[in-house]
């Protein structure tokens, strides 16, 4: 059986830091570590192993960077803690990201031939890279390897290989063994990755071609699907989702409307305000009034 080949925070995650705190442990089939760093400026990444990688942000926000998968530009979302990166087996991230200067992360790598002989190498082969998405299975796994990680003891290789095991069930669930998309449509998982895209940008949205890009389809064969799957073009889910935040601003927070149409994206207060009556029949500061009556 291969064990997984060690990880190097400093060629992996590069950056200019005043401190750095690691821990690590190799079970094998699957190996965790630890990095938190201070005194953080830019981090260049730079991610490529024979094995599968997960990592997800613990503390800190990474608000603005680029990404690169095998090469190619992907839209970039802001990651705050819980975020998930995850990379198949011989693929390649590059980028670079800036945030907070105190951040932490877990680095997971998992041994490709005991996931195939787990899962059976059919569905692991679907799998694609995902940079920055969220989900509370994942996420719970990694929790919990974590936890095995900073609390060791004689069995915590069986939880971490079962726990790397649900890892991967997850993952080809979200990539189409789950319920079917509508017929043409995106898969859950795809259309996860758009909507969280949508949600961090918008009020500067992504491009057609940039989502078209983040899941490696068509511009033509993009738009077609997404409409398939959401019942909405991608110009009328924007402005649809605008509206909803906007919806919850008024309700929960005393922003003006002049503040919260900028916060969600609107070119004036007065689009705003003529959207806003438009699909909710009256204006934006009535219907708070009427709300909270």
């Amino acid at each position: 059986m291969t064990e997984t080949r060690d990880f190097d925070p400093g060629e992996a995650r590069r950056s200019d830091h005043s401190s750095i705190v690691r821990q690590h442990l190799n079970w094998g089939v699957v190996r965790a570590d630890i990095v938190k760093r201070t005194g953080l400026a830019r981090q260049e990444t730079h991610v490529s192993a024979k094995q599968h990688s997960f990592l997800i942000n613990l503390q800190g926000e990474a608000r603005a960077g680029e990404d690169f998968v095998e090469g190619r530009r992907v839209a970039f979302t802001p990651r705050r803690p819980g975020s998930v990166v995850f990379l198949p087996a011989h693929s390649e991230w590059r980028g670079w990201d800036e945030g907070d200067e105190t951040g932490s992360y877990l680095f997971v790598s998992i041994d490709a031939a005991f996931i195939d002989r787990a899962i059976g190498a059919e569905h692991i082969a679907c799998l694609r890279p995902a940079i920055g998405f969220r989900d509370t299975v994942v996420e719970a796994c990694l929790q919990r390897i974590a936890a095995e990680l900073k609390n060791p003891d004689p069995i915590s290789v069986i939880m971490v290989e079962s726990q790397a095991i649900q890892l991967f069930i997850q993952m080809v669930r979200l990539n189409g063994l789950g319920p079917e998309p509508a017929k043409g449509g995106l898969s859950s998982f795809d259309l996860k990755r758009v909507v969280a895209i949508i949600e961090a940008r918008l009020g500067d949205p992504p491009s057609l071609d940039e989502m078209a890009a983040e899941i490696g389809v068509s511009r033509r064969h993009f738009f077609r699907a997404f409409k398939q799957s959401t019942g909405k073009s991608p110009r009328s889910f924007v402005a649809a989702r605008r509206l909803e935040r906007a919806v919850d601003r008024l309700r929960t927070t005393e922003l003006s409307a002049t503040d919260i149409a900028f916060e969600c994206g609107f070119a004036s207060s007065s689009h705003f305000t003529y959207a806003f009556k438009r699909a909710y029949g009256t204006g934006p500061l009535e219907f708070r009034r009427r709300w909270r009556s």
